[in-house]
């Protein structure tokens, strides 16, 4: 990332530092979003070793494409290089710099300045040549070295278990225990799509077999020795480990063997070289180990994957396997597992699916058989992928090329429980969360919601905003992926600016506030359908379409950040305006809290069950 990071210019006047973030306005960032998205996608058709890359490389005939592109673009280090090349070059356009010092700045700026004097005549300064860091990637192949190991000791120290008897009509629901909750109060455990198990579970609890993959733990809790304990597990979710041993994973074993002769084909592609250069730029030192990632971290993950998938299927027989995770690694797995096997597959919607997120975005040959790999049937979609509303079903339909008869809407089960939980809401419930905020009367409450990470550039601004305002109490709530710490150094030394434990109830303080500002939280749509108005900060991002359909108010930089505060807040005309579009918007895209969400979600995935006669016999084909 490059929001802190900045150069030194000197224009003639002397030397001064300056932030490459501050030279990306919003249409620079678009192009950076959209030059990463063409750039990755570009890689599958280039030739590998006489090959396309989708063709190239295979696991049991399936491409391992489909994980490639999710490695490249959730690591945000191509990203990275298209924003860093923007602002580059707008610095030599704007300041017109006689020389530029990177000597302080991040590896990235020092690798890619290196090329600007060639590009921009421009004498550089603390800049080094391309050149193999191989430090970086021995410790990438220990990393490689220790996931292996790890799932090998999870399954040695796993006690022997009786296995689930086969059910030719169960559902396998196939969940992450890091998000797993044994009692929770949805009756299900399940974190994110619990009241729709809860239904499934109500029908017949019986049919239901939960299956926990992944970690038990949360990335950010951790560590590598728990692999060493004796693994402790819910009665009611069966761990992959019990359902896929070691003899399991012998074809993953193999591409993990192969890992390195992976990584040199990759290397090897003049045409991936050549695809490195960007803009005039050479990438090749950062490209080349992002590309080493894929062939020793990704791919292993990936085989293993889609090993533990197969054998939890072959073991359970279910007449549906379902998860709300379809569109990242263990549920693309899942998908191809299911699809080899004839076992329908449901995706289930448990978040707003951002324009730019890569995960659901596709080009028509990626949804179609690759004509020179029958094996290949095309990118891994759920037989059915169940959605809150229009909205989400257009972008997947559109720009995610789903098939129409592939998509559900069904509702939001979320949101239908917010919504309950607000109705039921006392006027001292609302007072309640005011003092909390610390807005006492006559104070107008403002809520922000968002991730520091993501809102840091602005929100210093938006705090000095409000501290003009003194009728007016801005009240930060943490967010549950990060600490309070972080946003308490912009609330210091403003009296009306205070910050929420990430547990302060949502649903009083949405219906309290006068208005509610983010970056790019969903909680902006969660208040539009209870009828309170958002400003969007920070734009462009990923609420940017509801800004541009008039249904939310924005601001794209901070100069901006002062006035449209004011606008919402005061401006009676412009308030009407807004709940106007945004009544005429949420009705045509069937954003609203049906009550039902969770009833209609449970009838489209029985309605998949299928009889047993159905089934066919697993097969497999070696790939590399």
């Amino acid at each position: 990332m490059i929001d802190d990071d900045s150069v030194l210019v000197d224009s003639g006047t002397g030397p001064r530092r300056v932030r490459l973030a501050d030279y990306l306005d919003p249409e620079a960032e678009a192009r950076a979003i959209a030059g990463e998205y063409a750039w990755i996608k570009r890689l599958r058709d280039l030739n590998v070793g006489g090959q396309p890359m989708r063709r190239r490389f295979t696991f049991r005939g399936d491409s391992l494409w489909w994980f490639t592109e999710l490695y490249l673009h959730k690591e945000q280090v191509v990203l990275t290089l298209f924003r860093t090349i923007e602002a580059l070059q707008r610095i030599i356009e704007q300041e017109r710099p006689i020389h530029l010092d990177v000597s302080a700045s991040s590896p990235i700026v020092r690798d890619l300045a290196s090329h600007a004097a060639g590009v921009h005549r421009v004498r550089v300064s603390g800049s080094r040549a391309s050149r193999p860091d191989r430090l970086r990637l021995v410790r990438m192949d220990l990393r490689a070295a220790g996931l292996r190991w790890s799932a090998l000791a999870s399954r040695a120290r796993m006690r022997a278990a009786a296995r689930q008897q086969p059910s030719a009509h169960g559902i396998a629901a196939f969940v992450h225990r890091a998000f797993w909750r044994a009692g929770g109060a949805d009756g299900s455990a399940e974190s994110y799509i619990g009241p729709v198990l809860q239904e499934l579970e109500r029908r017949d609890r019986n049919s239901m077999q939960y299956v926990g993959v992944g970690p038990a733990e949360n990335f950010r809790a951790r560590r590598w020795w728990r692999a060493l304990q004796h693994p402790q597990h819910d009665a009611s979710v069966v761990p992959i480990e019990l359902l896929a041993p070691l003899s399991a994973l012998r074809e993953s074993g193999a591409i993990w063997r192969r890992r390195h002769e992976l990584r040199q084909a990759l290397w090897s592609s003049s045409e991936l070289r050549q695809h490195a250069v960007i803009a005039g730029f050479d990438c090749w030192n950062v490209v080349r180990e992002q590309l080493a990632g894929v062939a020793l971290l990704q791919w292993p993950w990936s085989a293993r994957a889609m090993d533990e998938a197969g054998a939890a299927l072959d073991v359970l027989r279910p007449a549906v396997a379902l998860t709300y995770a379809e569109a990242g690694g263990w549920g693309r797995a899942l998908v191809l597992e299911a699809r080899r096997r004839g076992i329908p597959s449901t995706g289930l919607q448990h978040g707003f699916i951002y324009r730019s997120w890569l995960n659901y975005l596709h080009e028509p040959d990626e949804m179609h058989q690759d004509a020179g790999n029958p094996s290949d049937a095309g990118f891994p979609a759920p037989t059915l992928t169940l959605l809150f509303d229009e909205y989400a079903r257009m972008h997947l339909e559109q720009r995610g090329r789903f098939p129409t008869t592939s998509l559900s809407v069904t509702g939001s089960p979320r949101l239908d429980a917010l919504v309950r939980t607000v109705d039921a809401l006392s006027n001292e419930d609302l007072e309640r969360a005011r003092r909390q905020a610390g807005a006492d009367p006559p104070r107008t409450l403002v809520l922000f919601a968002a991730k520091y990470r993501q809102s840091r550039h602005v929100l210093g601004a938006l705090a000095d905003a409000v501290a003009a305002l003194p009728d007016v109490q801005l009240a930060i709530k943490t967010h549950p992926a990060e600490t309070a710490d972080e946003y308490a150094r912009v609330a210091a030394g403003r009296r009306n600016v205070r910050v929420l434990p990430a547990d302060a109830p949502l649903a009083p303080l949405i219906r309290a506030s006068r208005a509610i500002v983010t970056v790019n939280s969903t909680v902006a749509l969660d208040a539009a359908v209870l009828g309170v108005p958002a400003l969007v900060i920070g734009l462009p991002n990923n609420l940017s379409p509801f800004v541009d359909a008039g249904i939310m108010a924005g601001a794209a930089d901070a100069a901006e950040i002062g006035a449209s505060l004011r606008q919402i807040l005061y401006d009676e005309q412009f308030r009407l305006q807004l709940e106007r579009a945004r009544s005429v918007y949420l009705r045509r895209v069937g954003m609203s809290a049906t009550g039902d969400a969770a009833v209609r979600a449970a009838d489209a995935i029985v309605a998949l069950t299928r009889p047993a006669s159905a089934e066919t016999d697993p097969g497999t084909t070696r790939g590399a």
